[in-house]
Formats: structure tokens, sequence, C-alpha cells
């Protein structure tokens, strides 16, 4: 079982509502009354827009967004320069009586316009 993969950008996400960032996908085993940890790492994501811009980034397990959530918006009204804004997201999983898709997803804030263009990482730990 895989429990890392990597995208290297560009990507982009220009939906309000959440959207899967395309190869951040892994599918975790089952395993009743275990717990899985994600960690979704985008170290160098950047926003544009007009509004106090920002990028929303949860994670999906079978096409339903977990609770828990991590976020950047920009201190100004419509930033003069796109600076970066590095996000982590941990989320615990409960693993279940059968293997689950876990997916990474995002979302602009405001309508703003999302940009990944660097690696960005999807890890599972699990206990053995």
């Amino acid at each position: 079982m895989a429990n890392y993969v990597q995208i290297n950008g560009p990507l982009q996400c220009t939906s309000s509502g959440w959207t899967p960032m395309t190869g951040l996908t892994l599918t975790i085993p089952e395993g009743a009354g275990v717990q899985a940890i994600v960690i979704l790492n985008v170290p160098n994501p950047y926003a544009v827009g007009t509004d106090y811009p920002g990028g929303n980034f949860g994670i999906a397990v079978n096409g339903t967004v977990l609770p828990t959530v991590a976020c950047f918006t920009y201190d100004s009204l419509q930033p003069a320069a796109a600076g970066r804004r590095p996000t982590t997201l941990v989320v615990g999983v409960p693993l279940g009586s059968k293997p689950q898709q876990i997916q990474a997803m995002w979302s602009g804030v405001r309508g703003s316009v999302v940009n990944i263009d660097s690696p960005a990482s999807m890890t599972v730990i699990l206990d053995d």
C-alpha cells in the first residue's frame, strides 16, 4: 500500500466549492478500531483575488470532506503581490471495515483563484 503521494504543479483551483486536488489520492486499508494520520502539505500556495483572497484545503474520505480543514487568507483586500502562504493540514481518519479512498481537496475563498506551482504532498501514517 502506498502511503505517500506527491504532485509537482502547476495546479489551479477556480472553484468556490470543494474540488479534488489532481494526483493527491490514496487508499487506506481496513482496520476497525485503528486510526490513520493524514498529512496534507502544501508548502507554497498563493491566491489571487479582489476580496481578501485565500484558499481552503481539506481531506475527503470516500467523497465526504472531513470537518477539520486548513485555510489561508491575505491581510489586504487586494494584495499588490501574491505572497506564499505555506499550509499544512493534519487529520485523524478512523479505519473502517473496508478500504477507504482519501482525496486532498481545495477551494478558493471569496472567489479567489488558488495556485500551486511547486510540489505538494499527502502522507498517511498507520500504526503497525
